[in-house]
């Protein structure tokens, strides 16, 4: 449950009693519990001590050796009546994020630790989220959820993003604030230019990108364009990975539209891949949704549909997502499941000297999202402050028409999804034309993800 995204999430684990506790009191309450186990069982690595821990000081060395260890959240288990002070103590000195755990039983105390150890953290202002029940799916879910919420924001603040190009068709959404970037979610935000991208395109040489063209003709279930499409694309994705790896850009944003659309080629091919390989990667530079992206890719391991919400059908209590062109194909269920179309030319400027659009093409993944239960998603701003518009959907089949939106439904990739989210509240909550999709629900880590990141919950 817990190792979603291949990488080890590590989390600390300090049981907490009170100091007239006997040792052998001591095994007959912790021992049946298992504690460590549950934790592992989950899917998580666990640092800790093997025993109870009963004062402030020895709290604050275990919390500083649970930190050193790269943990990115400390449970304090409340074994049994306890001195608050304790965990408060820890908590703070640890400055990681905390949840108190506790098991009630009619035999034991945990809960009475727990009650004078939730209300004392809220004294002192020490944000923390709670799991107090009968070990079982609900709890397990909810511990599971904070410890991937914990590991999305560890991640961010360790990480780069990087813009290449500027705002992208006046979104003034898709624009963020990089300063509030670095004091608000740690994440370092980089710039570079989409001619860049194209220069370094060119380089690449025939030989090199003949192999991968030669596989997407394989592994793709048809392929509408040319080959000089398809080559093109090769020789971004080629370069775009190179100068990736080299800048250590962990996420990231394409303008696309229009030095590199009506110059060179739409980047949508190489997008989708980057995406399915892990690569972080949103159109039009929208920051906003790459930061959902990142967050919601983090927690699934699995690649986010970028998508405009282009239609709403309230008494069927669904919407219709499409994308202008890019999509990752495992999104589909794999290649083999997705056909490549040429970039429609009216996505180029329009040029009024000669009659034409100035589109140079480009491959476009087209497919209909599977059915499933989604999460859809948005971290946006209101008057400068961040905020979390989410909720959970279902994708369904529906009768596409591929000639509808003049032609364009033959052309670029879609989703059907029903809405749980009260229609009218989904429609005010909308920070943008643009949501994220991801496949699973991600509801409960998404919102514990905001309480960490102080980021108002649009309901």
């Amino acid at each position: 449950m817990g190792s979603l995204t291949g990488q080890t999430m590590t989390i600390g684990l300090i049981p907490v009693l009170d100091p007239r506790i006997d040792p052998a009191l001591e095994q007959r309450l912790l021992g049946p519990l298992q504690l460590r186990q549950k934790l592992e069982d989950l899917g998580f690595s666990v640092l800790g001590p093997d025993k109870g821990i009963r004062h402030e000081e020895e709290a604050i060395e275990e919390a500083g050796r649970i930190r050193a260890g790269g943990a990115c959240g400390i449970v304090f288990f409340t074994a049994w009546f306890l001195r608050a002070n304790v965990i408060a103590g820890a908590a703070r000195a640890a400055g990681l994020p905390v949840l108190v755990w506790s098991i009630p039983d009619l035999n034991d105390a945990s809960l009475i630790g727990f009650g004078v150890t939730h209300g004392s953290l809220d004294e002192a202002g020490i944000s923390h989220e709670t799991v107090c029940d009968q070990w079982g799916p609900a709890s397990q879910r909810k511990m599971a959820a904070w410890t991937r919420a914990c590991h999305v924001r560890q991640q961010a603040s360790r990480s780069r993003y990087a813009h290449i190009g500027g705002k992208c068709l006046g979104m003034m959404t898709a624009d963020a604030d990089a300063n509030q970037w670095r004091r608000q979610f740690g994440i370092d935000v980089d710039h570079a230019e989409q001619w860049t991208l194209i220069h370094e395109a060119e380089k690449i040489d025939e030989a090199t990108i003949k192999p991968l063209v030669e596989e997407w003709k394989r592994d793709f279930g048809a392929i509408h364009v040319s080959d000089d499409v398809l080559g093109k694309s090769a020789r971004l994705y080629l370069a775009g990975k190179a100068m990736i790896k080299a800048n250590h850009w962990d996420f990231l944003g394409i303008k696309c539209q229009f030095e590199l659309l009506d110059n060179y080629l739409a980047p949508c091919l190489p997008i989708g891949l980057w995406n399915d390989e892990g690569i972080i990667v949103a159109c039009e530079t929208d920051m906003n949704a790459a930061l959902t992206m990142f967050a919601l890719q983090k927690m699934s391991g699995k690649p986010v549909m970028f998508a405009d919400i282009q239609h709403i059908d309230r008494e069927g209590r669904w919407a219709r997502f499409l994308n202008c062109g890019t999509a990752a194909p495992g999104l589909a269920g794999g290649r083999s499941h997705v056909t490549l179309e040429n970039c429609p030319e009216v996505q180029g400027t329009y040029d009024e000297a000669t009659g034409k659009h100035l589109c140079k093409g480009g491959a476009c993944p087209h497919f209909i999202l599977p059915p499933g239960p989604v999460t859809l998603a948005r971290f946006g701003r209101i008057a400068g402050r961040y905020v979390l518009h989410a909720s959970r959907g279902e994708s369904f089949a529906y009768p596409h028409d591929e000639a509808g939106m003049q032609g364009l439904g033959g052309v670029w990739p879609f989703a059907y999804v029903k809405v749980s989210q009260d229609i009218d509240r989904f429609i005010a909550c909308l920070r943008a034309h643009h949501m994220c999709i991801a496949c699973g629900d991600y509801l409960p880590e998404l919102e514990i993800l905001a309480r960490l990141w102080d980021v108002d919950i649009l309901t």
